[in-house]
């Protein structure tokens, strides 16, 4: 028993409630989960995107993924604007070269 009370002592937890350990680590597994969905997703949208494209933005196709391991969780919940335009396009730009 101590003789007096500090700080320390009064933060301390009477005792640990399993049933919040577990929806904190839930909690933590599901936005874990969900920053890797978004990590993929970015990947997939800047590698639809063609070589000028990701050029004029600054990026080379071999280093996506390390560029977007470097976002945070709001820059990994942007959108582009139009991936499937720009896809299409260069699908399009073969068969008029084709021709």
């Amino acid at each position: 028993m101590h003789t007096y009370t500090d700080k320390t002592m009064l933060n301390q937890p009477a005792h640990h409630n399993t049933a919040e350990n577990h929806r904190g680590g839930l909690r933590q597994w599901l936005a874990g989960a969900s920053r890797q969905w978004q990590r993929r997703r970015m990947i997939a949208a800047l590698h639809a995107m063609d070589d000028r494209l990701l050029r004029d933005i600054g990026l080379h196709r071999g280093n996506i993924e390390s560029v977007v391991d470097g976002f945070d969780d709001h820059e990994l919940r942007m959108t582009p604007l139009a991936p499937a335009a720009t896809a299409n396009r260069a699908v399009g730009d073969v068969w008029h070269k084709a021709t």
